[in-house]
């Protein structure tokens, strides 16, 4: 008798599928059990997961106000310090906190831009909260007999245009008596604003990087408030304090930057005509970095000479002075947007570098690997201090390099051994109470040592004796030493700083009063060529009057004269004053004695001794 034969091999693979089939089963009801079949929590644990969800809305309202307040930042990127000839640094530092810089220049001149992404920014938010969230209080609850255990937080973030989204996973292992839970998912919403004052202040930022509109306006405060170019007509010429200039700027700017705004008519000069709905305000402060150069200018004294009173230009009948100065200015500004009475702000970098706005040259952030000489490599250097008697004196030694300037320290007992930045062709520049700025170039590739001789200030009273005084007058002393040049306007100022060496010393001495020149015709004539015979060298006088208005000129120059000096530390440490001897001259009375005048007073030497 044949049997029918049995099929083990197949019976085995159908074994095995089921095998798999009830394994997959068991381990997705093991892991998606509470999705599938969610435990209901036992109400004795709902107070421990609101008190949860409370600390987290807490936890997210606070890492919102440190964004807002610092441009989008929990964490500061890395820092890159500002210097002599930049004067922002990457952060400004606002009521003690530090805010990024949205656009900025470090100090060794690379664009810094540094605004974040929505995506950075909530990824911020969420490891702030993986950070914050343990530190959630739960000891009531375990005082009252309930035992919690926390795993580790992983949190997500969701910025809306009106509110915070967080969902957080992390497991409460919780427990009383017989009963236990884990409160695993915990999600809050908040209200905020953040998102849409992101949104607005990012289209701030795009059209200021578009239209620059904020240089535009400090151009206007700068042409508003200083003397950039113009003419006006005088025969004496124009002084201002470049010091005083800058303080007038300062305050001007910080008052005209707070009265713009994003609301009012569109003609409105202060509207800032902005496509968004937050209200706008930009601040400037007299007490933040800044820097302010204005060229030509040898001291803290401006000068512009008039013309029209040198030989040969009596035919312009008139004098007049014309001037321009070229500035370079570099401030932050603060700029706030608020929404339901959040706000959110951001600093920007203001340069204006020739009277015009210095544009981007990039809107990609910049690499951090940009080169910052302060940070090495270094060579050791040994720097002395000595005066002139060979005593040893204190000072603060910095090195100039390439647009960065690197503070090294200060000197004890007369020498400082300090690590420099190698560079080929950089500046030791000591700085020493009492003393003239001392800098020297010197190469800090290698290790070396210098000694450096510091020349004391001595502070002089000036005294000015005028020949043929009529005790109204004033004078403009120039005090020049190589490359270097010092002014006082006599007698409101009547003191000095000199050190010793060799001045070229020159003087204008001016009427203090008003004196007018009567109309009249001037005839100037010329030798022209006569038609063929000119082309042999035949000329023949052509003459032209000129009618001259009647001028009231004051502060016209009567006197002056220059000469060269050598002053010794011995004469300038005694207690002698300085006197400078002048020889006046009549009050001219037209514009062709006026000429003579200067004329004279180029020529005219000085009399100069210590009393």
């Amino acid at each position: 008798m044949v049997g029918r034969g049995v099929n083990k091999a197949g019976q085995v693979t159908i074994f095995v599928i089921l095998a798999i089939v009830l394994v997959v089963a068991a381990a997705s009801y093991f892991i998606f059990k509470d999705t599938l079949f969610p435990v209901k929590v036992s109400s004795t644990f709902d107070p421990i997961e609101t008190n949860f969800l409370n600390c987290i809305q807490e936890k997210t309202q606070t890492g919102i106000k440190i964004i807002e307040s610092k441009g989008g930042y929990i964490s500061d990127p890395i820092f890159v310090s500002g210097s002599q000839y930049m004067p922002f640094s990457s952060q400004l530092d606002f009521l003690g906190v530090s805010i990024p810089y949205w656009h900025s220049v470090s100090g060794n001149n690379f664009e810094i831009n540094q605004v974040p992404t929505k995506e950075e920014i909530q990824n911020q938010l969420a490891n702030y909260l993986n950070h914050e969230v343990p530190k959630c209080n739960f000891n009531s609850f375990t005082k009252g007999g309930f035992s919690i255990l926390k795993g580790d937080p992983n949190t997500e973030v969701l910025i809306k245009d009106n509110s915070v989204q967080v969902i957080l996973d992390m497991d409460l292992n919780v427990g009383k008596g017989e009963e236990s839970a884990i409160l695993a998912n915990h999600k809050v919403e908040i209200n905020s604003e953040l998102g849409s004052l992101y949104s607005d202040a990012i289209k701030f930022y795009d059209q200021e990087e578009k239209e620059s509109f904020l240089e535009n306006y400090s151009v206007d405060v700068l042409r508003n408030y200083a003397p950039v170019d113009g003419v006006e007509l005088t025969c004496a010429p124009k002084i201002w304090n470049a010091n005083e200039i800058f303080d007038t700027l300062k305050i001007a700017t910080q008052d005209n930057f707070l009265a713009l705004k994003n609301s009012g008519e569109k003609t409105d000069y202060f509207n800032l005509n902005i496509p968004v709905d937050s209200e706008i305000k930009v601040f400037n402060s007299i007490d933040w970095p800044n820097s302010y150069e204005v060229d030509p200018a040898n001291s803290q004294i401006l000068v512009s000479k008039p013309v029209g009173t040198q030989q040969g230009l009596g035919i312009l009948g008139f004098c007049y002075v014309p001037y321009h100065f070229v500035y370079n200015v570099k401030y932050p500004v603060l700029v706030q947007l608020t929404r339901n009475d959040e706000t959110f702000q951001f600093p920007l970098a203001i340069i204006l570098e020739g009277n015009v706005a210095k544009k981007s040259t990039s809107f990609s952030p910049i690499q951090e690997n940009t080169i910052n000489l302060c940070e090495g490599p270094f060579s050791n250097l040994t720097v002395s201090l000595i005066s002139s008697n060979l005593n040893s004196v204190e000072g603060e030694v910095s090195y100039d390099c390439l647009g960065s300037s690197c503070y090294i320290g200060s000197t004890k007992n007369g020498t400082l051994k300090g690590v420099f930045p190698q560079c080929a062709n950089g500046k030791i520049v000591v700085n020493s109470p009492g003393y003239k700025e001392k800098s020297e170039f010197f190469s800090t590739v290698n290790d070396g040592s210098i000694f450096l001789i510091m020349d004391k200030n001595y502070e002089k009273q000036v005294f000015l004796k005028v020949q043929n005084s009529h005790a109204n007058e004033k004078a403009i002393i120039y005090f020049s030493l190589d490359d270097e040049s010092n002014i006082i306007s006599y007698p409101e100022r009547n003191k000095i700083n000199l050190s010793a060496g060799t001045y070229e010393v020159k003087i204008y001495l001016y009427d203090n009063s008003s004196i007018k020149f009567d109309a009249s015709t001037i005839q100037q004539c010329v030798e022209v060529p006569s038609g063929i015979g000119g082309i042999f060298g035949i000329t023949h006088k052509e003459c032209s009057n000129f009618n001259v208005p009647a001028q009231n000129l004051t502060n016209v120059l009567v006197g002056g004269g220059s000469g060269s000096f050598t002053f010794s530390e011995a004469d300038l440490s005694s207690n002698k004053k300085l006197e400078i001897s002048v020889e006046r001259y009549n009050s001219p009375s037209s514009l062709q004695e006026l000429q003579i005048v200067y004329t004279l007073v180029d020529a005219k030497g000085l009399g100069v001794k210590f009393i």
